[in-house]
């Protein structure tokens, strides 16, 4: 699934943000992703352990 925006919550309160990527792994374990960096705008991939998520939203991007 490819995302313009996606907000990552933790059980620690901290609120992450990703622009502009593609969901590849969403399993019971872990939400691994591609998004582009803001600080270089170089593609990168981020892994999450679900245990330490409370919550994520997603703003899908449109459909070519």
């Amino acid at each position: 699934m490819k995302f313009d925006t996606l907000h990552i919550f933790t059980v620690m309160g901290a609120t992450y943000t990703f622009h502009s990527g593609m969901v590849i792994q969403d399993d019971e374990r872990i939400l691994k992703f591609s998004y582009t960096a803001r600080s270089d705008d170089r593609m990168k991939v981020a892994t999450f352990l679900k245990d330490n998520m409370s919550g994520w939203s997603v703003v899908a991007a449109e459909e070519e």
